[in-house]
């Protein structure tokens, strides 16, 4: 298996990019195309698109106007394909290869449980092979056991890949309160995609900023955020403020309303949950507790959506300030003492609330959580993405892979055992100036519930790669 995983396509499309990720956009259509080629020289393969293959959030096309949905969902991925002519060509020349491309849903690209969405993928790429595949219908169940992919063919993932006591893959983002939503194999409202703060924040905000760095999100404190501001003179810090505080009405407007599932996504939701715990061979008890083991969305309470966007820390401010004011008044004191008393008590309180609440650390939260997942699932292997950190870590006899970011050439390789078929290597890789260097190496040892006999026969949902 060959996992990547954030590429983040159709990030620059938008009215106002600066220069380095249009210059970003030209690299990937040059180098994942030789990627691509030098693997397919070595294979067959089982290439997971991990999550976050097409940067839908950050995709802003002219006469978008209000429109939402499935249809904009479409026209923003034929834009996607159509900026970036050598990737389409290489992935299908990866699939007449007599490879198999499996593309996961991530935060990003959720647009992916669109069906319109999938079957546009499928038709251009399977569409655009020599010898064209017959287009039988996608996966109405949103899972696939890994035994199922086919060569030469594209397949589509809502959640997780599966391998009974062989390996567990998922984008990861369900873990993460900023980027998750409920009911995420139907997180849709009047038949469309709710967002996320994450999203909203993109959307609003990042989007018309591109001054500001693409990570920004997971390095910039309220200082860091400060000095970005004043260094560009008064007027771009109101543009800013006001910016801001538009985007925090409409993460208001996500815990309100806007962001729930309404009643026919979550039945959906919970009719997909069904049949895929049919399918992937998994109680329906294991699913539950695996979505019980993710943080409620942020947008999901009125705290949550405070603590993003640091309103919490502002009306404290405030209300302290006016507290004291008003207390000085009421006895008879100067304004300008009690306006004192009240900052230093707001920044008393503000420092507190700062020291209690918890940092954002998605790295550490998922690898945290990948331990639980592999016993919860008995997998020795838990794959992900997301975090933009690549990394191989082992705890408790669960190995853990994430595939970091394509971008700087971070990847993942899975090596089977002949005999049994099982995972039984896995490498962190980094692809550079077209070589590959290996970063990490990790064994991938049997779950000790299982039987140590020599003769083990290849399980039937395993894939050889």
């Amino acid at each position: 298996m060959l996992l990547i995983s954030d590429l983040h396509l159709g990030s620059h499309l938008k009215p106002r990019m600066r220069g380095e990720y249009v210059h970003l956009a030209a690299r990937i259509d040059d180098v994942l195309p030789r990627f691509l080629e030098h693997y397919a020289r070595i294979g067959p393969w089982q290439l997971i698109i991990n999550g976050d293959f097409i940067d839908f959030w950050n995709i802003e096309l002219s006469g978008e106007g209000a429109r939402e949905g499935e249809p904009l969902a479409i026209r923003r991925l034929h834009a996607a394909f159509d900026a970036y002519p050598g990737v389409e060509d290489a992935l299908i020349r990866f699939l007449e290869a007599g490879n198999t491309i499996v593309f996961v849903t991530g935060n990003h690209d959720a647009e992916l449980l669109y069906p319109g969405v999938r079957a546009a993928i499928q038709e251009r790429l399977e569409g655009g092979m020599a010898a064209a595949a017959s287009t039988e219908p996608v996966t109405a169940t949103g899972t696939f056991l890994l035994g199922d992919v086919l060569p030469g063919r594209v397949h589509f993932v809502s959640w997780f890949l599966h391998e009974p006591e062989g390996v567990w893959i998922e984008h990861g983002h369900l873990f993460d309160a900023a980027c998750t939503t409920t009911d995420q194999l139907s997180p849709t409202r009047q038949g469309s995609l709710v967002k996320t703060v994450a999203e909203v924040a993109t959307r609003s905000f990042a989007n018309l900023m591109p001054e500001i760095d693409y990570d920004a999100p997971d390095r910039y404190t309220a200082m860091d955020y400060a000095r970005w501001m004043a260094a560009r003179g008064l007027r771009f810090v109101l543009l800013v403020l006001l910016l801001y505080l538009r985007t925090a009405g409409r993460m208001l407007g996500l815990w309100i309303r806007g962001g729930r599932v309404d009643r026919e996504g979550r039945a959906e939701h919970q009719e997909r949950l069904e049949r895929v715990a049919i399918n992937a061979g998994l109680q329906m008890s294991t699913l539950t507790a695996l979505q019980e083991m993710a943080p409620p969305p942020s947008s999901a309470t009125v705290g949550g959506v405070l603590t993003v966007t640091a309103l919490d820390v502002l009306l404290t401010l405030i209300s302290l300030l006016a507290a004291g004011i008003l207390a000085a008044s009421a006895l008879g004191l100067p304004k300008s003492l009690g306006a004192l008393v009240g900052v230093a008590l707001g920044a008393l309180a503000v420092r507190g609330i700062l020291r209690r609440r918890r940092k954002r650390a998605v790295a550490e939260d998922m690898r945290e959580v990948a331990v639980d997942v592999g016993r919860l699932t008995e997998v020795p292997l838990v794959l992900m993405g997301h975090s933009h950190r690549g990394s191989i870590d082992v705890h408790e006899g669960v190995v853990y892979g994430n595939s970091g970011c394509w971008l700087d050439g971070s990847h993942l390789v899975v090596r089977r055992d002949p005999v049994s078929g099982r995972p039984a290597e896995v490498e962190l890789r980094r692809w550079r100036n077209g070589g590959v260097a290996v970063i990490q190496r990790e064994a991938v040892h049997r779950p000790s519930h299982l039987p140590r006999s020599p003769a083990a026969e290849v399980p039937s949902s395993a894939a050889t790669a």
